[in-house]
């Protein structure tokens, strides 16, 4: 028996050997798709940079397609804020901002009368924008609510905040399908161990090395194109005899939901990043337009209740000077107190919850377009790695035997 063995060990080695180059063509052609995040070396043919890093805004167009289509709808999610409870949590900061704003204001346009007033009457003014400022911040809110569609570009807030960081679109990926992509290594130690078997069966015709780099290639890319398959495919179950057959991506959907939903809620659509959209970054001047219209009746509504003096030194072009300076700053102040009220808008608005309950719920072959559209386009890439690789790793095999 131990004659025999070391007699014929190699045909033992070579379904190993083969089984090793399955995993290893897979492991790194699943590197590859991933890293490095930037092209190192030679452009344009000398070199590599992943896959997906490469095509960033492709990449990411195409997984937030599902999130704005279908997961996320922004009339919807914002209904449930209460502008009146975001009103009280801004109380104390409406102080804040209104002393601000009223010495910036009078400083800048009446120096000389803000210096004369006296402290009873500055402190009347001040009062009068603090009573204002609440109701300012109720209203522009609750129109921003009524008109969030025309305000927030969903794909485009989160195209951009994926563009400008590459890893997170490989985190999103790597995240979701992680239990998958170790599948395709795993599955190709045993797809390459079982097409070593029969590579054994050639070689009792030739040892040539181009049969072993033509083996190697084979397996480096049958084993990534099945492997692939048996994550999508079939996309319903179904049952051959004693066994069920279904894609293995889909067999944890509810799981992955939650996992896409949570990065999504923490990472893209946060809190920061919507509010900061709405009133610095919105495409359109929809959202300034409103908070103008609400600066320009409480400045009016202010300058009616000031004494003579006042109403006297302030022409019309005075008037709508004001009213420019103060949105000024309260465009540049509010985002910054905004910031109060993320624990409660946080809460409100569910975004977690929301995306992750829809996303475990979509038709199963709703929920494979999430994720294969990516790698579709592409996945030849894939396939084609891991058959150079195994061609390369069946080279050397033959170097062995």
């Amino acid at each position: 028996m131990i004659d025999f063995f070391e007699d014929n060990y190699v045909y033992f080695l070579v379904p190993l050997i083969s089984g090793l180059i399955g995993y290893i063509t897979n492991v790194l052609s699943i590197k590859m798709t991933f890293y490095p995040l930037d092209f190192v070396g030679i452009k344009p043919f000398l070199g590599w940079q992943g896959i997906l890093p490469s095509k960033a805004t492709k990449m990411a167009e195409k997984s937030v397609d599902l999130l704005t289509r279908d997961l996320f709808k922004p009339k919807e999610v914002f209904e449930r804020l209460d502008v009146k409870k975001v009103e009280n949590i801004l109380h104390d900061d409406f102080l804040e901002m209104s002393a601000n704003i009223t010495d910036s204001v009078m400083k800048i346009k009446m120096p000389i009368a803000w210096e004369v007033a006296g402290i009873a009457v500055r402190g009347k003014i001040k009062k009068i924008i603090a009573f204002l400022l609440p109701e300012i911040v109720e209203n522009s809110l609750q129109e921003i609510k009524e008109n969030i569609d025309k305000i927030l570009d969903l794909k485009l807030l989160a195209v951009n905040t994926m563009k400008e960081d590459k890893a997170m679109i490989n985190k999103i990926f790597l995240d979701l399908g992680g239990r998958q992509f170790r599948f395709i290594e795993v599955s190709g130690f045993w797809l390459g161990m079982l097409f070593g078997i029969g590579q054994n069966l050639t070689s009792l015709y030739t040892t040539h090395w181009l049969m072993f780099a033509v083996y190697g290639v084979f397996i480096g890319f049958i084993t990534n194109w099945l492997a692939i398959k048996l994550i999508f495919e079939p996309a319903e179950p179904k049952k051959v005899g004693p066994f069920k057959f279904w894609g293995l991506f889909l067999r944890n959907q509810k799981e992955e939901s939650y996992r896409y939903s949570q990065i999504i809620a923490t990472e893209v659509l946060t809190n920061e990043n919507l509010f900061d959209y709405i009133f610095r970054f919105s495409k359109s001047e929809v959202t300034k337009n409103i908070i103008f219209k609400y600066v320009s009746l409480a400045v009016d509504k202010a300058l009616e209740s000031q004494p003579v003096l006042f109403k006297f030194l302030i022409t019309n072009q005075k008037t709508s000077e004001f009213k420019s300076i103060v949105f000024f700053h309260l465009i540049n102040e509010l985002p910054l107190h905004i910031r109060s009220v993320f624990t409660y808008t946080e809460k409100a608005l569910n975004i977690q919850n929301t995306i992750g309950e829809k996303m475990a719920n979509l038709p199963p072959k709703q929920f494979i377009d999430f994720l294969r559209p990516a790698f579709q386009e592409d996945e030849w890439k894939l396939i084609a790695v891991g058959a150079a690789l195994g061609g390369v790793a069946g080279i050397l095999q033959s170097m062995l035997v």
